[in-house]
């Protein structure tokens, strides 16, 4: 199991994706970010995972353990991350134990818990509230049997900084606390005598703590509290050897103490030409990684105490040199991975590896940037021919994904936008997308506009407009039809053909033809209308189907032979013969058992699968040739599934994308020959 990621299982808050569903490959959201706060990222995953190169970071409430073989070296797994999703609130801190078997993470409202990495099921030792406010930084004494926790409170009596037993949460003593209950990073010594350095947000202070327990504050004059002028201290760090501290903050400050004693060796101002926010040493305990708001990252030597090597990582994620820096590049966060790898998180959400100097012995020759998604996504439009995928999220983030690897290739940017951030439709959520003829794609967005990204992966700057917020967008050959909340638009070639068709009913999804000559309408009066297209321009109602469906109806998809089409409300999924006389072939109450709403459906290339995903965060597979037997994966994507295909050129892989950000890929081939219900490949 240490070297395997892809082993999975649930806990009694089902944190994760059950070891049993045939999940081959993912990838993982990048890390959340918020300007102006230090982000959550750790590359000492312990002595039990010291021959894999692991980071971990939140997104939003999930907990990502990244494995970065794939990136830096040959070796080929097709799991490469662990989504660890058992807290429900924002996640704001996360630590590896030393021995790298347990993992502490903490969230916004105050609630640590201690669960299990190397076990198969993740499983929680620890579930406690232990502050009023959010916590901000954990650390973990060398024995992996101590906890330290800082953070915030929200009332005028509750500490700030604790230190507990890791499995019973028993107190073991009291540590100082920060003005105004702020505290926001700390650490232990990894080594004997045991101490504790804690950092303020308000005050400007480093107090030293020693033990072993009970901890207590020392108050001497040796340790120096109070050498970051204002602002707060953002991060301090014991080295690796634990004869030094580290301390960044505000102020643009680097200090440098004893580790047993916290006196103060020296500093250095204005190290950087912003917000420093956090610092990381490496194995040899020589130098220190620091990252700022100015987009550089520099290696500081510790003896003697000064910048040996800069980075800058804005003009590496630009390609150009700014006189300011833009938003997405710069820098919250910063860690050392696995032979003294630097790695550091943007505002953006982007992962970057960077190259090694000549100082360090190990580490990687060229830059390297790791894409993808940090907000929800919503959506995915497939380009079989291409071997790609696109998909988009609430942030207006767009990603072109390889069939091949399931990973992102490239983010997409307007071209009068250089702040790095990437959001298209001026930064509104994008409802719906589809890819079209010629290898280009559309966009539609809360902004009310479409926009078009061309076979070249440029995004061109003309937009069209609507009359109304979009809701869902499909296509056929050449036409694309785009719903609203007020009718249907009809674009052909890239072009918008006709005015806002207005229905007297709220329609809900779209599916067009292959031929481009009918369109199929779902709406929330529980029906589906059929128009007739009449020279790109005007729409001829020339049937309803009606009778099957109780509730509204948010998905369509036609088969691949253009036989049959498929719908789906919050439960039912019906399945109608469009080509003779539009009579359900599977009605109402049999293909029911969705519980929230069905969001996307998929045909397999044979047209004898169909696939269905919802807001239950469940994967349905529908057989015609055993209509009563059904394969569910169960918490597929937590917050829900969002898009769903079927890979054209391998045996039985479907793809599906969710609210957690996350792009998976399944081989359901062993579970439907399992039950009979495909023969092999198609």
């Amino acid at each position: 199991l240490k070297r395997m990621l892809s082993v999975r299982n649930v806990d009694a808050s089902n944190c994760c994706i059950p070891p049993e569903h045939p999940l081959e490959a993912a990838h993982p959201p990048l890390p959340s970010t918020t300007r102006g706060e230090p982000c959550v990222l750790d590359g000492k995953c312990g002595r039990g995972n010291d021959d894999r190169p692991l980071i971990l970071y939140s997104n939003h409430k999930l907990v990502i353990v990244r494995e970065l073989d794939g990136v830096i070296s040959s070796a080929d797994r097709k799991v490469k991350a662990l989504v660890y999703r058992g807290h429900t609130a924002k996640v704001t801190a996360a630590k590896f134990s030393p021995s790298g078997y347990y993992v502490a993470s903490g969230d916004e409202r105050g609630k640590l818990r201690v669960w299990s990495y190397d076990h198969d099921e993740h499983l929680c030792k620890l579930d406690v509230t232990i502050m009023t406010g959010p916590i901000r930084d954990i650390s973990w004494n060398h024995d992996s049997k101590t906890i330290c926790i800082v953070g915030e409170r929200n009332d005028t009596s509750s500490p700030c900084a604790k230190v507990i037993q890791w499995d019973t949460a028993v107190t073991s003593g009291e540590l100082a606390q920060h003005t105004r209950g702020r505290a926001s990073t700390c650490d232990f010594k990894p080594s004997r005598p045991v101490r504790i350095v804690t950092g303020g947000m308000d005050d400007s202070r480093i107090y030293f703590n020693a033990g072993p327990p009970p901890f207590k504050r020392v108050v001497n004059r040796t340790p120096k509290e109070d050498v970051h002028r204002k602002g707060a201290v953002n991060c301090v760090r014991y080295s690796p050897d634990g004869n030094l501290i580290v301390s960044v903050g505000a102020d643009k400050t680097v200090a440098l103490y004893d580790g047993k004693t916290m006196g103060l060796i020296g500093k250095m101002d204005n190290v950087h030409k912003g917000n420093i926010y956090k610092c990381a040493w490496n194995m040899s305990s020589k130098y220190i990684l620091t990252c700022s708001s100015d987009g550089t990252c520099k290696l500081i030597s510790s003896k003697p105490l000064e910048v040996v090597h800069s980075w800058d990582v804005a003009e590496k994620l630009s390609g150009v040199q700014h006189d300011s820096t833009p938003i997405g590049a710069m820098l919250v966060g910063c860690s050392f991975v696995k032979d003294d790898i630097p790695v550091v998180v943007s505002i953006n959400g982007e992962i970057s590896l960077l190259p090694k100097p000549a100082l360090l012995d190990s580490g990687i020759d060229n830059f390297c940037r790791l894409t993808g998604h940090v907000s929800p996504i919503v959506g995915m439009a497939m380009d079989h021919n291409r071997g790609i995928f696109f998909t988009a999220d609430t942030d207006g983030v767009v990603c072109e994904y390889s069939t091949e690897t399931l990973t992102p290739t490239k983010r997409f940017a307007p071209l009068d936008s250089d702040d790095l951030l990437h959001k298209m439709h001026g930064g509104a959520t994008i409802s719906c997308l589809t890819s079209i003829a010629g290898g280009g794609l559309l966009t539609a967005g809360w902004d009310d506009t479409i926009r078009k990204i061309d076979r070249n992966s440029v995004v061109l700057e003309e937009t069209m407009s609507l009359e109304a917020q979009p809701n869902a967008i499909a296509n056929g050959t050449h036409l694309t039809a785009v719903v609203t909340v007020k009718g249907v638009v009809l674009i052909k070639n890239t072009k918008v053909m006709s005015s806002l068709h207005e229905f007297d009913y709220v329609p809900s999804c779209v599916c067009v033809s292959s031929d481009d000559l009918k369109i199929f309408v779902g709406g929330e009066d529980c029906r589906i209308h059929v128009y007739k297209v009449i020279d790109s321009l005007h729409l001829e109602e020339i049937h309803i189907m009606e009778n099957a469906h109780l509730k509204p109806i948010y998905a369509l998809r036609i088969s691949n032979s253009g036989n049959k089409l498929a719908s789906a409300d919050v439960r039912d999924i019906c399945v109608w013969n469009i080509a003779d006389n539009y009579e359900p072939i599977i009605g109402k109450s049999r293909w029911c058992f969705h519980t929230q709403r069905i969001r996307c459906l998929a045909w397999s290339p044979d047209d004898t699968i169909l696939a269905s995903g919802g807001e239950d965060d469940s994967i349905y597979l529908w057989s015609f040739a055993k209509k009563m037997t059904r394969i569910h994966y169960v918490h597929a994507h937590r917050g829900g599934v969002k898009g769903l295909e079927f890979l054209k050129d391998k045996d039985w892989r479907l793809v599906s994308v969710g609210a957690d950000s996350c792009v998976n890929q399944w081989n359901v081939g062993k579970n439907l020959r399992a039950k009979k219900l495909a023969p092999g490949k198609w």
